[in-house]
């Protein structure tokens, strides 16, 4: 087994904590050790039997990664503090620290010896002790660099102690005690780290521990006896070297070297006593390490032809699996042989009764198109039988004479050119006379051996309805199925033929784009089935209005197209689409219903106009939309300031989604007065949109955008909002209950969620909706009288005062106008500036101050400017009025300063007070209601 790299060091991302419990652990276990090895020793001398600390120094290493250097030096430096001489501190902590360094720096050494001596070979290096040869490599590797390790101490130990020479045999101790402390605890460490470097064990547990009891029967010998155990440990390191997987062989190595630590031990020092059958005392250090490489060694051989083994076992298990498949497919392919022939002795009776029962027709003709074979389904197809067309021409009999060349052209390549297989569409005579499209598959059957029995093999398909429905599905994928007018598709593909046509012989053509007035009010009032066939009138008029090259288009529902493909100019439009305007108010019979239906039109030219179809369609639905707002039933031809008027609406859809988003809105308030006593009774809240680079804007520049948009509910929403708040700010500062005047819109009021909407808004803001004036316009009132009735009637019940806006600019009815719940009528600004000049407009507003009187609803005026005007309106019995000549509209913060001036005593209108008829409790009709 292979690691895939060599043991990482520690995570970085690995908690402070983590890492320090590491290196303390590192530290303390290294230091325990030294402790054990020199508490025994003179303080001159730093020779042990084994050197435990390095061997686990190194352990840490190859565990936990070459970071943990630092704490191995410590541990190594700090049990020697213990043996300082207390005279000469300074050289002994120097000396103890070289010692430290030089066990970290060989641990490290002999680490990233091992790696890198393996990375020039491989990058998947294995384990030191993964096989016999990795064992073998990291053995030199120690060995080398142990002994320079050794060397440098030894050059420490005589510096300091002021030796003159090197001590050879105190080297040569050093060198085998760090060499058998790394064999010694390095290859338990490695095994028991890495879970994946293991063999399988080839023993039970009781063959563990009758290892254990041979050991211990060993110690008690070499204890009663008081002999040499080297010789009796040997077979005690045969035993695991043997039978011991990789685990228990390195901790079985690592018990006997402890137990023979006081052997070894004894033997290093000069001064101990011999027994007399022990070995030299520089033999027994060497012999011991020898057997222990010995058993690592042999254990690991052992290993190696396992692994061998297994891997042999593998080969011969995927070489029989690959024998097994090998015969089993020479089974199945004699079977697939003797199938085979089964099936050829079989196939000559099977085809004829194949070409005989099979329901397509099958024709083989010989070289000169003579029939040879005819089955059944010809026979039904052709309605001719077998027998009577044997050796007849088939082109001549079933081919039309117009395709006949073409066919038998296609025949003779089949015969003659080498092709083996083709197919061929064609139309075929019955002998009825009926035609039939038939899909032909040919297929040459050829004799080597004589070229004149070549033969043809036809087998047909009759695919008459295929084709039939490919033509209507084609049909309804270029046209219209209610109309058979071309549809978008075939419309644009025109088109683009018509443009490029024009551009390439300097023509003109023209696109019209037209839909009917008001075209759903004939699917509410007579039904979906009267507009489709309206539809269909339509588009019959159409064409018998335009040429054969010019092409008619729905584009949806009542929108039609017309592409006249050339056209002289703007003349030539102008001509074909009056006569379509006229052609189309023709009056229409629709369920015995006559009507007279109008369009709007609009056209676009190209080059003129464009050179692309998208935007010659848009360019003429804009001058189609410009007709509808011209007042519909007429013609509008494309200009550019189309295209920039719609782009101006573009850009302000734009900018007001982030006006709402940014809040640029303002409210302007203008004063509503009194003309009988030029007091302020009320305020109207106008919109402003404070835009960042074009200043503020009125109402006019954005309104009807939002309202074409959608977003004119949310800015309404908005102004009630803030109108709200701001009137309780308002009733504060001039000390009034004043009444504040908002003007609803066509989409809001009839929006199903206005009367909510009002209600949340005044509650949540705490504003009375007493104080509330809502003005509408007298069409948006008029256009639906019932729902306007039971919209008035609920914001009447809730409190707010309702003013009819631009009264008299719309033709609405008196009677109406009696049965709604309205408090006041607004005379329109176009009345009011017309009146010192104007015969007409005073007679109209006088004409409507009275009308006012008499259904007793109150009266304002709205853009006076002049004392005049204010003059005339008070003298026709006007009670309130609003305009510059008494304040601009002003922001909520300027209207400060316009109390300041009423309070200074300068008033904003003439006359004595009376009441403030814009307050509930002061109206006496409210009241009696």
């Amino acid at each position: 087994m292979h690691l895939s790299s060599p043991p990482a060091p520690p995570d970085r991302t690995d908690p402070l904590l983590l890492k320090g419990l590491r290196w303390l652990f590192a530290a303390c276990s290294v230091a325990f050790l030294q402790w054990l090895q020199y508490s025994q020793l003179s303080t001159d001398s730093l020779h042990s039997a084994i050197s435990f600390s390095s061997g686990l120094a190194l352990a840490w290493c190859f565990v936990w990664g070459k970071s943990i250097t630092p704490a191995l030096f410590l541990g190594g430096l700090s049990p020697l503090l213990w043996h300082m001489d207390g005279n000469n501190h300074s050289t002994q902590i120097a000396f103890w620290v070289f010692y430290a360094f030089s066990l970290a720096l060989q641990s490290l050494a002999i680490y990233l010896g091992y790696w890198q001596s393996l990375a020039r070979k491989s990058e998947e290096a294995p384990a030191p002790f993964t096989n016999s040869r990795s064992f073998m490599r990291f053995l030199l590797i120690c060995m080398f660099i142990c002994g320079v390790s050794a060397l440098l101490q030894n050059m420490n130990e005589s510096v300091f102690n002021a030796a003159n020479d090197l001590n050879v045999q105190a080297i040569w101790h050093l060198w085998v005690a760090n060499i058998t402390g790394i064999i010694v605890v390095t290859p338990l460490a490695i095994a028991l780290r890495h879970h994946n470097f293991h063999t399988k064990e080839r023993v039970q547990s009781l063959e563990y521990l009758g290892w254990a009891a041979a050991l211990l029967v060993v110690a008690y010998i070499a204890l009663i006896f008081g002999s040499s155990i080297m010789l009796l440990m040997l077979p005690c390191l045969i035993w695991p070297a043997s039978r011991f997987g990789p685990r228990a062989c390195a901790l079985a190595v690592l018990i006997a070297s402890v137990m023979m630590l006081p052997e070894l031990t004894t033997a290093l020092h000069a001064e101990a006593p011999m027994p007399s059958n022990a070995l030299p005392r520089h033999m027994v250090q060497i012999t011991w390490l020898i057997l222990i490489v010995t058993a690592l060694y042999f254990n690991r051989l052992i290993a190696d032809r396992l692994q061998i083994e297994a891997r042999l076992e593998e080969i011969v298990e995927q070489r029989t699996q690959d024998l097994n498949m090998t015969n089993q497919e020479l089974k199945d392919e004699v079977f697939v042989r003797q199938q085979a022939e089964k099936s050829f002795r079989s196939s000559s009776k099977r085809y004829r009764a194949l070409i005989e029962t099979a329901g397509l027709p099958i024709i083989v003709l010989d070289h000169k198109f003579g029939v040879r074979q005819w089955n059944t389904a010809a026979e039904n197809l052709f309605m001719i039988g077998r027998d009577e067309v044997l050796g007849r021409n088939f082109i001549d009999l079933f081919i039309p004479g117009d395709i006949q060349d073409e066919t038998a052209w296609k025949f003779t390549r089949i015969l003659e050119a080498g092709l083996t297989r083709e197919s061929m569409e064609c139309e075929v005579l019955s002998r009825d006379d009926s035609r039939h499209i038939m899909l032909w598959n040919m297929n040459h059957l050829s004799d080597n051996e004589d070229e004149s029995a070549s033969q043809l093999l036809l087998i047909g398909q009759n695919i008459s309805e295929i084709r039939h429905t490919q033509n209507q599905l084609h049909y309804l994928a270029h046209f219209d199925a209610l109309t058979g007018t071309a549809n978008r598709r075939l419309f644009e593909d025109r088109c683009e033929q018509a443009i490029q046509s024009a551009i390439r012989h300097k023509h003109q053509v023209a696109l019209i784009t037209l839909d009917i007035d008001h075209f759903k009010r004939i699917n509410d009032t007579l039904g979906h089935d009267a507009g489709d066939e309206f539809l269909v009138t339509l588009a019959a008029r159409l064409k018998n209005c335009v040429r054969r090259e010019d092409t008619i288009a729905r584009l949806g529902g009542d929108e039609f197209a017309v592409l006249l493909a050339n056209v002289s100019g703007r003349e030539g439009a102008e001509i074909v689409a009056r006569n379509i305007l006229e052609t189309i108010t023709q009056p229409i019979l629709l369920q015995n219903s006559e009507l007279i239906i109008t369009s709007s039109i609009g056209i676009t030219l190209c080059p003129p106009d464009g050179t692309h179809y998208p935007d010659l369609l848009k360019n003429a639905d804009m001058a189609m939309y410009r007709a509808k707002n011209a007042g519909r039933n007429n013609i509008q031809f494309y200009s550019p300031e189309m295209n920039e008027e719609m782009q101006r609406q573009l850009r302000i859809e734009q900018e007001l989604r982030g006006a709402l988003q940014n809040n640029q809105f303002a409210l302007y308030y203008q004063p509503i007065i009194e003309i009988e006593t030029g007091e302020i009774v009320a305020f109207e809240a106008l919109i402003r949109w404070d835009h960042p680079e074009k200043g503020v804007l009125r109402p006019s520049y954005f309104l009807q955008v939002a309202e074409q948009t959608g977003q004119l509910n949310e800015i309404g929403r908005w102004v009630l909002t803030h109108a709200c708040q701001d009137g309780l700010a308002i009733q504060q500062l001039f000390g009034a209950p004043l009444q504040i005047a908002l003007n609803l819109s066509s989409r809001q009021y009839y929006h199903p969620g206005l009367l909510d909407m009002l209600q949340n808004i005044t509650k949540a803001s705490g504003f009375p909706p007493r104080n509330l004036i809502l003005e509408m316009s007298e069409s948006t009132i008029t256009s639906n009288i019932e729902n306007s009735s039971l919209t008035l009637d609920a914001l009447h019940d809730l409190g707010a005062s309702l003013t009819i806006d631009g009264f008299g600019t719309g033709l609405s009815s008196l009677r109406q106008l009696k049965q709604i719940p309205v408090d006041i009528i607004k005379i329109d600004r176009t009345f009011v500036s017309g009146i010192v000049d104007d015969e007409n407009d005073r007679a109209i507003t006088e004409t409507l101050l009275a009308i006012a009187s008499q259904m007793d609803l109150r009266s304002f005026a709205t853009g006076v400017e002049t004392p005049e005007q204010e003059a005339f309106l008070k003298i026709n019995g006007c009670r309130y009025a609003q305009g510059y000549l008494y304040s601009a509209p002003l922001p909520l913060e300027k209207l400060g300063e316009l109390q300041q001036s009423i309070a200074a005593g300068k008033p904003l209108g003439t006359g004595e007070q009376i009441f403030l008829p814009f307050e509930k409790g002061n109206d006496p009709k409210r009241e009696s209601a």
